[in-house]
């Protein structure tokens, strides 16, 4: 994929040409949007925030031409392949002005909680609003002589919906941005993405909000919607936590002689059971806060 990155950096067209390429791929393969924002970010990074705006301006010119050439409109999902550019190219200058992944993280994670917000007072019912989206799938699907959930299964299903969302463009967001930190290092300065990655630490603040929100869930448990935007919120910090958490199982691993085994182990259990995986390394990133067990804060020689 490094390949990718060395095409799109030959300059401002040939990046916008390919941000745009990835995006319309995406419309049918979903995990292309990502190579599409890291090119955005890669370009702001490498040469500035302007650059990057006038690559981003430049793709969504050209995706959208194509999207209404082919379908006379750019359409919904055609919106949404074009919306994490821009807290994607946010994210990239706060990392090039700071150096500082957790920053960023941080950033990002903000906009995405803003979403969840904006999207719950748009839609009113998240639930009702998923249920009606499964139904309709699940009729298109018997109609074609197959089998689907049962009206029970719709509506649990329908109820995890809203937080899945927002747990897969908060790790989308983070896999844009960090995949563009990879090919700058890659290109312009080998084994410097994993450095600045094993000292990812996350903004007080971070902290500051989940405690609050922790605070929240207890008290409004069961009344209202306030406990579905906490929930929501609660899912952005825990995944959070658990980008400063495989900071330090990396870093930590990385002073051991198993460091290979380690991580191919946990890697392969975060892959069958990523809830569990994801709240244990949330906890050792809060702990990380507190107990600071890469020695970050220590005044080194």
């Amino acid at each position: 994929m490094r390949g990718i990155a060395r095409i799109a950096m030959t300059g401002p067209v040939a990046a916008a040409a390919v941000a745009a390429s990835f995006s319309l791929l995406a419309l049918f393969f979903a995990p292309a949007l990502i190579v599409s924002g890291a090119i955005v970010a890669l370009v702001t990074l490498r040469h500035g925030g302007f650059e990057g705006l006038k690559v981003m301006a430049m793709a969504l010119v050209a995706s959208a031409g194509v999207l209404v050439l082919a379908s006379g409109g750019i359409g919904r999902a055609g919106a949404v392949v074009m919306l994490p550019w821009l807290p994607v190219w946010c994210a990239a200058i706060v990392l090039r002005g700071s150096g500082r992944q957790g920053s960023a993280l941080a950033m990002l994670g903000a906009f995405v909680a803003g979403f969840a917000l904006v999207l719950r007072q748009a839609l009113g019912d998240v639930d009702a609003f998923w249920r009606e989206r499964l139904g309709q799938l699940g009729k298109a699907v018997t109609e074609q002589g197959g089998q689907f959930l049962t009206p029970e299964e719709i509506s649990a299903v329908a109820g995890m919906m809203h937080e899945a969302s927002v747990a897969v463009m908060c790790l989308g967001l983070a896999a844009m941005l960090l995949l563009a930190r990879a090919w700058q290092s890659g290109l312009y300065r080998p084994g410097a993405f994993g450095e600045e990655f094993r000292a990812l630490v996350l903004p007080r603040w971070v902290l500051l909000a989940a405690g609050t929100l922790g605070l929240l869930a207890l008290v409004t448990a069961g009344s209202g919607a306030l406990p579905g935007l906490v929930g929501d919120l609660l899912v952005v910090g825990v995944l959070l936590f658990a980008a400063q958490g495989l900071a330090v199982v990396h870093e930590r691993a990385g002073r051991t002689g198993a460091r290979r085994p380690w991580l191919i182990g946990m890697y392969m259990f975060a892959f069958f059971m990523p809830h569990v995986v994801a709240t244990i390394l949330a906890l050792t990133g809060v702990a990380d806060q507190a107990a600071d067990f890469r020695g970050l804060r220590k005044p080194r020689a």
